[in-house]
């Protein structure tokens, strides 16, 4: 059984990296104080060198081609290509004259492409099936004769339709698959900047609008509570971490939390809900602490019920644990301030279902969030229903459950880095 469930999950590797991509920030929290909230679009943390038009072309498009026929109507004027890595709820912008490389250079800046890898770490190809033609890296022929540093964007043909799709097949598919959709293409007007501010991460609509979050005098402390999930999400490496909170619409989930190192992906899944905010947080501390993977797998898995659950749930979950991969257990302290978060974070307690007067709130009123390393998201209304063949029940029973499913679900997007549990519920108080 934990052979079989291991081998589900080394097949699901690629799926999942085409559904959640996380991304690194372009915004931050000031870190002098955990109860304020600043955002600074022009930041720029990333530990990669910015792969701009400068040093990029000069070094990669030297004989570039652009001999498809739609090629002189992109160059002159040069376009602005804006890409969605599919699922990952962020896009990154290329000029029509970037080559296919430079497009993959900026997925691999800003995001974590494999477990956090770069353009040159592996081998990769780009598919166009539109034109049934594929792009390598390299200098080396393996699967095709067409060079990704050879080629610009405006020769492909489907560069100049919205909705045109690439797939890019990183480690040729064995660490990460990428689907790469053209969501807008626009001309590149006199005013619009510096062309070396290209490629980059796509501004997000109302970046700028964020306002500050500061709780009052006495608001509760989130990482002072919560130290030993403050430790586990944000004081270690967070590249590859993954947050999802609260029930998306009617899904049977309240959290899912994905975080990947030392070469082991930790996972935990929420299935129930908790009797407050507070309780949930005491439940995720106290698990990070003591339920802690062995190493002998690639991954490890969480379900958390709260510490008094009497669900029926809780013994189904038990009855398929696998001891040392997949186990299910009940966390919770008895000695929790149930109403240190609702007071603190109070729009986001209410979007959680938890109100000051105890009233019960409708799905449609519920709301949710999540955060990808670098992009936090917050939603109302329904999520998508997206089919798995993991094991059930299990951990993954928490995966896919959050992906909004319209854009009309999305309250608030923004491009973010959070460096504490604190400076997350500020921004997300933030958004509501």
């Amino acid at each position: 059984l934990v052979q079989a469930i291991y081998l589900l999950f080394i097949h699901s590797t690629n799926q999942r990296s085409t559904m959640s991509t996380p991304f690194r920030s372009t915004a931050t929290f000031a870190h002098a104080s955990p109860t304020s909230v600043s955002t600074d679009p022009t930041m720029n943390n990333n530990k990669r060198q910015k792969i701009d038009e400068t040093t990029m072309a000069s070094k990669y498009s030297t004989g570039a081609k652009t001999t498809s026929p739609t090629a002189a109507a992109n160059a002159n004027p040069t376009s602005i290509l804006t890409y969605e890595v599919v699922g990952s709820g962020a896009s990154v912008q290329v000029l029509s004259s970037h080559t296919i490389l430079q497009l993959v250079a900026v997925v691999c800046d800003e995001t974590v492409v494999g477990r956090n890898e770069g353009v040159y770490d592996h081998m990769w190809i780009v598919h166009d099936p539109m034109e049934g033609k594929s792009y390598e890296s390299g200098e080396v022929e393996c699967m095709s004769d067409l060079r990704a540093s050879d080629h610009r964007l405006d020769s492909i043909e489907g560069a100049a339709h919205v909705g045109h799709q690439l797939s890019l097949e990183y480690d040729y598919g064995t660490t990460s698959t990428y689907q790469l959709v053209l969501k807008s293409v626009e001309e590149l007007s006199d005013g619009e900047g510096d062309r070396t501010t290209f490629p980059r991460r796509a501004p997000l609509p109302g970046q700028a609008k964020l306002a500050p979050y500061q709780p009052g005098p006495g608001a509760a402390n989130l990482n002072e509570l919560y130290p030993g999930l403050n430790k586990f999400l944000f004081v270690d490496d967070d590249d590859n971490l993954e947050i999802y909170l609260f029930q998306p619409g009617k899904k049977k989930v309240q959290g899912f939390v994905r975080k990947e190192y030392d070469a082991c992906c930790h996972m935990i899944h929420l299935p129930e809900k908790f009797a407050s905010v507070d309780d949930m947080l005491a439940a995720l501390d106290q698990s990070v602490r003591v339920d802690v993977p062995s190493m002998a797998t690639e991954w490890f898995g969480v379900t958390v019920f709260p510490r008094n659950c009497a669900s029926n749930r809780l013994n189904k979950y038990k009855s398929a644990s696998a001891y040392g991969l997949d186990i299910t257990v009940q966390r919770g302290s008895e000695q929790v301030d149930s109403k240190a978060f609702l007071q603190t974070f109070p729009k986001t307690a209410a979007a959680a279902g938890f109100n000051q007067n105890g009233k019960p709130f409708k799905a449609n009123e519920r709301g949710w969030i999540s955060y990808r390393n670098g992009v936090l998201t917050v939603c109302r209304g329904n999520s998508r229903t997206i089919k798995s063949n993991a094991p059930s029940p299990g951990v993954f029973d928490g995966e896919h459950k959050h992906e909004p499913e319209n854009d009309g679900t999305i309250v608030g997007k923004v491009n973010v880095e959070v460096n504490s549990l604190q400076e997350l519920f500020c921004a997300v108080e933030a958004l509501w």
